[in-house]
């Protein structure tokens, strides 16, 4: 009887510890995912409220890059390479399995698709060698190849 006894505690001590490391393990992928969320936000974040990010936002936006191809004003030049610098970083992050392709796509689908649609853009990128990362990545999301010619 005392061995059986000694039994039934071995056998819930093993079971508490089981329900333990689980229990444990959930609240490290509850705060993996809380702190991944934070991450990914900051990241949004800092695209968005940056300013120099977010005039050359706009000028993709409103087709206003005749600056490019007639690369004579520098400094929105490089403006436009801290842009495609950001998204280079994106690109790199995704390559290396940080970021998921559909968190790229649903943080940050309209940006690249202005950039992939933007004929003097994508030759600036392909001349100064962003299309290495950024353009397997605007590849990867199907808007390499997408051009749209620029309103001027």
């Amino acid at each position: 009887m005392r061995a059986e006894i000694k039994d039934w505690i071995e056998i819930a001590a093993y079971v508490v510890a089981i329900l333990a490391a689980l229990a444990s393990y959930l609240q490290y992928r509850r705060n993996s995912i809380r702190e991944r969320t934070r991450w990914l936000f900051e990241l949004y974040q800092r695209f968005y409220e940056q300013k120099t990010l977010k005039a050359m936002r706009i000028r993709l936006d409103s087709h206003d890059t005749q600056f490019v191809s007639e690369e004579k004003d520098l400094d929105l030049l490089g403006e436009l390479d801290d842009f495609l610098n950001f998204f280079e970083f994106i690109a790199y992050l995704w390559k290396k399995g940080e970021l998921q392709l559909e968190e790229v796509r649903a943080l940050f689908a309209y940006p690249l698709r202005t950039i992939a649609e933007d004929e003097a853009v994508m030759v600036y990128v392909s001349k100064y060698g962003y299309d290495d990362d950024l353009g397997a990545l605007l590849k990867e999301l199907g808007y390499h190849g997408k051009k749209r010619s620029q309103n001027r």
